[in-house]
C-alpha cells in the first residue's frame, strides 16, 4: 500500500521556500513532481515527494530546523478539512482533536495518538508509516511545529509548548526552537516524537469558532476512511517489498530494508511493533510464492522450488520446511491446550 500526502502541503512548502530564495522549478523537480501538480491541492500523491522535499530545501538553505521554522508559519487551508474542523471547533482543545482522526485527509502515512497525562496536560505523538529515520525526523518537525501554528493562528491568547520530544539528534544550531516551539523543555533523542500542551492551554476559545459550519463539516468528515493502522500498514509495505525481492533474486534483510528507505535495524523494529518477524514474513512470502507457482499445474522438483522460493538449493529448502512442520505442530498444541 502507497501512502501519500495532499499536495496543498507541498504548495505552502514550495511557497515558503521559493520565498526563501529557492526556484520552484528546480523544487519541484528534486522533488519529483510536476508543475501542473501544484494546481490541485485536493490531490494526494505519494510520500516519498513530501520527504524529499523538506530534504533537499534543509539542505539548500543549510538549515537543519527548516520544518519546525516553516510549521510554526503554518497558514490554516493548507491541511483542507483537517484545518477547517480545526478553526470552526470552539476551543483549542476541541479542535485539536480532530486532527487525529481525519489525519488521513492529510496524509495517509502517519499516525497521530492523544493521550492525556496524570495532570492534565495533553501530548500528541507521532508515528511515520514509509520513510526513511531523516524523512521522519523532517516531517516529524513539521509536525509538532504545525500543531503548534494552527492555533497560534485563531486562538484568543498566546499559546507554547510545554514540552517537546523527538527522537533525533539535536541539530547544530537548534537553540532557534525554543523561542519558535516557546519552551526550553526540548528532548532529543527521545524514544517517541511528541508534544504536550498545558491543560489549561485547551480551554482557550477559538476566534474563527462557527458551530454551525463545524457540524456540516463533521458530516463530511464522516465519509474519510480512516489512516491505516501503522502495525499492518508495515507488514502490508514489507510483503510488496518481499515479493519485488523475491522476483529479483535477492531477498535479503538488507535489500528489502534499502527497498523501503529505512535501515535493517528500524524494519525489524516495526515488525516486532506489529508482532511478527523478519524470519516469519520471509517465509509467509515464500509460501504465497510457491502456492502461485503450484497453480500453474507445474511439477515442481526440490531444485525448481528452491530456485522460485529464493533459497540456495534444496537443502535449504528442507531445512526450512522442517521449521514450517515445527510451527504448525506447535500452533496445533497450542490450540488444543485451550480448547481441551
Amino acid at each position: 500500500m502507497e501512502t501519500t500526502y495532499r499536495l496543498s502541503l507541498h504548495r505552502f512548502v514550495v511557497s515558503e521556500l521559493a520565498a526563501n530564495g529557492l526556484e520552484t522549478e528546480w523544487l519541484l523537480g528534486e522533488a519529483g513532481l510536476p508543475g501542473w501538480a501544484l494546481d490541485d491541492g485536493d490531490v494526494q500523491v505519494p510520500s516519498s515527494a513530501y520527504g524529499r522535499l523538506w530534504d533537499v530545501g534543509a539542505g539548500a538553505l543549510d538549515d537543519p530546523i527548516l520544518p519546525v521554522r516553516l510549521g510554526c508559519r503554518f497558514a490554516l487551508g493548507a491541511g483542507g478539512l483537517c484545518d477547517y474542523l480545526f478553526s470552526t471547533s470552539p476551543t483549542i482543545g476541541e479542535g485539536l482533536a480532530t486532527v487525529g482522526p481525519y489525519i488521513s485527509d492529510i496524509s495517509t502515512n502517519h499516525r497521530v495518538s492523544l493521550t492525556e497525562e496524570d495532570n492534565g496536560d495533553i501530548t500528541f505523538g507521532f508515528e511515520i508509516i514509509e520513510g526513511d529515520d531523516r524523512t521522519r525526523d523532517l516531517t516529524h518537525q513539521w509536525a509538532v511545529a504545525s500543531l503548534l501554528g494552527r492555533p497560534r493562528r485563531v486562538a484568543a491568547g498566546p499559546f507554547d509548548a510545554r514540552r517537546v520530544r523527538l527522537r533525533q539528534r539535536a541539530p547544530r544550531n537548534h537553540t532557534d526552537m525554543y523561542d519558535l516551539l516557546g519552551t526550553r523543555a526540548i528532548e532529543f533523542g527521545a524514544s517517541e516524537d511528541s508534544i504536550t500542551f498545558r491543560a489549561t492551554d485547551m480551554d482557550v476559545p477559538l476566534t474563527t469558532a462557527d458551530p454551525v459550519l463545524h457540524a456540516i463539516l463533521e458530516k463530511v468528515a464522516a465519509t474519510v476512511p480512516p489512516p491505516p493502522p501503522l502495525a499492518s500498514a508495515w507488514v502490508g509495505q514489507v510483503a510488496e517489498a518481499l515479493a519485488q525481492a523475491l522476483d529479483a533474486g535477492d531477498a535479503t534483510l538488507d535489500t528489502v530494508a534499502r527497498r523501503l528507505m529505512v535501515s535493517r535495524r528500524t524494519l525489524q523494529r516495526r515488525l516486532t511493533e506489529a508482532g511478527t518477524t523478519w524470519r516469519q514474513e520471509l517465509d509467509r512470502a515464500r509460501l504465497e510464492r510457491l502456492r502461485r507457482a503450484d497453480t500453474t499445474g507445474a511439477q515442481l522438483g526440490r531444485a525448481r522450488q528452491a530456485e522460485i522460493l529464493g533459497y540456495a538449493g534444496p537443502q535449504s529448502i528442507r531445512r526450512a520446511a522442517r521449521r514450517w512442520e515445527s510451527i504448525a505442530e506447535r500452533r496445533v498444541a497450542e490450540v488444543a491446550s485451550v480448547t481441551s
